[in-house]
């Protein structure tokens, strides 16, 4: 079927929606996407029909809760290539990766890490004190391959980097890093949280031991996530929280605990949210991955043309795969130019994109982002590069 944009916008009730009089044209979705009916419709059905505590009790509700809930995480491991006892429900990327370094890393834990990492994916081995190292990335924003090789020569117990950043837009061959790490005797981390609304995700072939992303940048619910554990690893790793749910016996003294995934799962989890990425799975896969990256790419292509048409406008990165392009006009503050555009129903991202290092090699205080997904369209694109061109009338 060919792709129609219109019938998909169709889906998304938001959509319909003004924004100060005019049409809406939503390109942060980078930072969140909007969310089909289809998956508002199903998390609604679960509260309504079989809401109950999943692997608690042997009623008849509890029961079909766990079911569902089981269901969700084998959809979810179809989608990645994994096994469903390697999958984690967390409540975002940034809790998994949190779970990955209180696992992992203690205090002089070597880690690398790479200049363009989003602040989940520093802060966290931060807390557990572990000793950072930063491979370096390129003036066009791929990270440098012969710099993570000298790097990993100093030999890290972990090496954790994005898969596609979130301020540039990049992809990274996150299998070649991986085997990288694995030959210099590290354990590897994706953060795949802006990889896994646009890429095919295979954790075999990227041969990792840890990877993790967020339901609500592909089209699912806020408040869940995911994190893939391989088999060995979760097998040794012990949990980083503990309750109810996640054990095997408790004594007064000790504790032993249940197999993977549940001993990574203490407490009630998100039987909603894992139903709504469910579907959002669902939902991108019927309109076919490979067709999102097409109109993606397109769309992406047409924004940059379109922005040096502005004049002035200055981009960072290559982000064609996963719709991202980030960019700041003269001397105009993202900010501003974000505030502006907003009033014309232009709704950007402006900041530091909480990867306060990345800016500081990039030698900017903040850049405008505009990131585009399945139901955007040209027009939205010509209605950002009018927005601009205001915007340099009236505020320069």
């Amino acid at each position: 079927m060919a792709f129609d944009v219109d019938a998909i916008r169709k889906d998304f009730p938001i959509l319909a929606r003004k924004a100060n009089g005019k049409m809406l044209a939503y390109l942060d979705n980078a930072a969140t996407t909007q969310k089909p009916r289809c998956v508002l419709d199903a998390m609604r059905d679960y509260y309504e029909n079989s809401n109950a505590n999943a692997h608690r009790g042997g009623h008849a509700l509890a029961e079909e809760a766990t079911e569902i809930y089981e269901d969700a995480r084998k959809k979810v491991a179809r989608f990645v290539g994994a096994m469903p006892s390697e999958i984690v429900f967390t409540r975002n990327t940034t809790e998994a990766l949190n779970l990955v370094a209180c696992m992992t890393a203690g205090k002089g834990t070597r880690v690398l890490l790479t200049q363009a990492e989003h602040h989940s994916n520093i802060v966290p081995w931060q807390l557990r004190k572990a000793t950072l190292d930063y491979a370096t990335i390129r003036s066009y924003g791929a990270i440098c391959i012969s710099d993570v090789a000298e790097r990993l020569q100093k030999r890290p117990a972990i090496f954790s980097f994005s898969h596609a950043s979130n301020v540039l837009g990049n992809v990274n061959d996150a299998a070649k890093l991986c085997s990288m790490a694995r030959r210099a005797g590290a354990l590897s981390c994706v953060d795949a949280a802006q990889a896994a609304p646009h890429l095919p995700i295979d954790v075999r072939a990227i041969g990792c031991d840890f990877l993790a992303f967020s339901a609500h940048k592909m089209l699912g619910p806020t408040g869940i996530g995911v994190l893939y554990i391989r088999k060995e690893m979760g097998e040794k790793l012990l949990p980083a929280f503990g309750g109810g749910g996640m054990i095997e016996d408790v004594d007064w003294q000790r504790s032993t605990f249940a197999a993977a995934p549940q001993k990574f799962e203490p407490g009630t989890q998100d039987v909603a949210g894992a139903v709504g990425l469910a579907v959002a799975i669902d939902y991108l896969e019927g309109v076919g991955m490979a067709a999102i990256g097409k109109h993606v790419a397109g769309l992406h292509k047409a924004c940059v043309e379109e922005l040096a048409g502005v004049g002035g406008v200055r981009t960072y990165g290559n982000g064609s795969k996963t719709g991202i392009v980030s960019f700041n006009v003269g001397k105009l503050h993202a900010h501003d130019v974000s505030d502006f555009a907003s009033q014309q129903g232009v709704m950007l991202r402006a900041g530091h994109h909480c990867a306060k290092p990345l800016m500081r090699t990039l030698g900017v205080p903040a850049t405008a982002r505009a990131s585009f997904y399945l139901y955007n369209t040209e027009e939205e694109v010509e209605m950002l590069a009018a927005a601009l061109k205001r915007a340099k009338k009236v505020l320069s």
